[in-house]
């Protein structure tokens, strides 16, 4: 976790221009994007999409993965879907959507300019993130020493505490369970920003490899014993690694689409900052106990 740290601070710069060449994707090519879809690509079915303009405020409440409402892409009809709970897969249409019915709105208001559609395809960039679902674990999923009292009191601290020498055992039990993330020797968001660069396929490959690798240490850390007064923090690090470990599965199964991929992009900052900030938690409670 350490290098992690490192990581979160230093990004390279290749990463940083990736990520942005996407979001900048979105910002200033979307709206001609969706003007020139109008009459070809997408077409209505009698329903009305959201529209926005400068006068009904920004889209920072629509909903970009609810199942489109008449919004049809070519070439979608027919084709076997692949499962999609989340409805990553209907960001584009749905930010298609948004953006000619608002361009049509503003048409026939008699008040379209460039310039408005121009802003209104940055707001839409602006707000876009992604809602990943990913495991929950709770306190019955994980163990607690059963010398010590089990009864976790509101604040998350137990009635009685674990010695020295049992906390710094439970450190060392979490540093082993925690060994399958040093494979992932790369930053994952270089590995995505080096797809999208290249188009080279083995890096998505990497990214899942890194996901895998997640996923395997969420289970050696569900067994490991817990003293009691740590059993908040080690479902907050168990969460934070799920959250982060859906986020990359969901970059490497829609990294094709740009606008699915600036919505996750937001997701990853924030599952990686839950994630720094769970083991942050951790750390304190390990130097808090060590000065007692």
């Amino acid at each position: 976790m350490e290098k992690r740290a490192i990581w979160s601070v230093e990004l390279s710069p290749m990463a940083i221009t990736a990520g942005l060449a996407v979001v900048a994707l979105i910002g200033t090519m979307l709206w001609q994007i969706a003007i020139s879809w109008k009459n070809s690509s997408v077409s209505a079915t009698g329903k009305t999409p959201v529209a926005i303009t400068e006068q009904t405020g920004a889209s920072d409440n629509i909903n970009w993965q609810r199942a489109l409402e008449g919004w049809v892409t070519s070439g979608a009809e027919g084709e076997d879907a692949t499962p999609d709970p989340d409805g990553i897969s209907n960001i584009a249409g749905n930010v298609l959507g948004t953006l000619i019915g608002s361009y049509t709105a503003m048409k026939d208001a008699g008040v379209y300019t460039p310039l408005q559609g121009e802003r209104i395809a940055e707001s839409v960039a602006a707000n876009l993130r992604a809602n990943v679902s990913y495991r929950l674990y709770g306190f019955s999923d994980i163990k607690t020493d059963p010398d010590l009292p089990a009864e976790i009191l509101p604040e998350g601290e137990a009635r009685a505490d674990a010695s020295l020498s049992r906390i710094l055992a439970y450190r060392s039990d979490l540093r082993i369970a925690l060994e399958p993330l040093l494979e992932n020797s790369a930053y994952e968001l270089d590995v995505f920003a080096y797809y999208i660069e290249t188009g080279d396929k083995s890096r998505l490959a990497e990214l899942q490899s890194a996901a895998k690798n997640y996923r395997t240490a969420i289970a050696n850390v569900l067994l490991v014993v817990v003293p009691s007064g740590a059993a908040m923090h080690h479902l907050d690090i168990l969460n934070a690694l799920s959250e982060f470990e859906a986020v990359l599965e969901k970059m490497a199964a829609n990294a094709d689409d740009p606008y699915a991929v600036a919505a996750l992009l937001r997701t990853f900052n924030g599952a990686e900052a839950n994630m720094l900030t769970s083991f942050n938690a951790l750390a304190g409670y390990f130097r808090n106990h060590s000065n007692t």
